[in-house]
């Protein structure tokens, strides 16, 4: 299976509320439809977003990219499957409706594999995306080596109660075949080297997690390792499942 990830920012002349309506009670409507689709999760950015606060409570306040206003998950079986999904009427019409609320220019894609470090538990509403930027210094192969080593932090916070799921999604690395064959469909120009899905049950639990030292210090200390965190972008979201299992 693949998964892509499509990162998305609205068009100026909607308000974000505008934006996630037409989104949630339209669009997903063709995600419903779409022959191959396996899976399809849209992940709605919060009007108050906490995470810039926690961030500059890190020492990451130098963080300055515009934010995302939503990004969707799509599972699909293999390439070929993406591939046949995309010539069908029903993906024409889903990128005609696309061109009325989502500014593509200002959107990207990124092809992932998928690592479900900690599975969902329950509902698990609230969600934390980081897209992430690899150091300057490491490519992409030693960042996801570095990333994975990392993980060990997810499965504490979700010992301690703090942290429903947690899932590193991978970029593909450069020379991977399955890039090849979507590039001609606009998704193998990969902008992010990894990103972060981490699930929680409330914001109330999110900022115990953020104030944490586990979070906000030795998490943070561990990421300079291998991230620049000037880079990235974070947003936290409201997860709506369209289709097919909690992630």
């Amino acid at each position: 299976m693949i998964k892509l990830v499509y990162c998305l920012r609205r068009k100026p002349d909607l308000t974000l509320e505008e934006f996630q309506d037409h989104w949630l009670e339209r669009h997903s409507d063709f995600g419903r439809a779409l022959p191959g689709l396996r899976r399809y999760v849209q992940y709605h950015r919060l009007a108050n977003d906490p995470i810039n606060t926690a961030l500059a409570q890190a020492g990451a306040s130098e963080v300055t990219v515009e934010p995302y206003d939503g990004m969707v998950a799509a599972w699909f079986d293999d390439a070929e499957g993406f591939s046949k999904a995309m010539a069908t009427d029903v993906a024409a019409a889903a990128l005609e409706d696309e061109k009325l609320f989502i500014d593509h220019d200002r959107s990207d894609a990124v092809l992932v594999d998928e690592h479900v470090i900690v599975e969902p538990v329950g509902r698990g509403p609230i969600v934390l995306v980081e897209c992430l930027a690899k150091r300057s210094d490491i490519d992409r192969r030693t960042f996801s080596e570095r990333w994975l080593h990392h993980a060990h932090i997810g499965r504490q916070a979700h010992e301690m109660g703090l942290l429903a799921g947690y899932i590193q999604n991978h970029a593909l690395v450069e020379g991977d075949a399955r890039v090849s064959e979507l590039a001609e469909l606009g998704v193998g120009e990969e902008i992010w080297d990894g990103i972060v899905t981490a699930y929680f049950h409330s914001v109330v639990v999110a900022k115990t997690l953020f104030a944490n030292p586990l979070a906000s210090e030795e998490s943070f200390e561990d990421e300079k390792t291998f991230i620049d965190h000037s880079k990235g972008l974070y947003m936290m979201a409201r997860r709506h499942v369209i289709k097919d299992l909690v992630r």
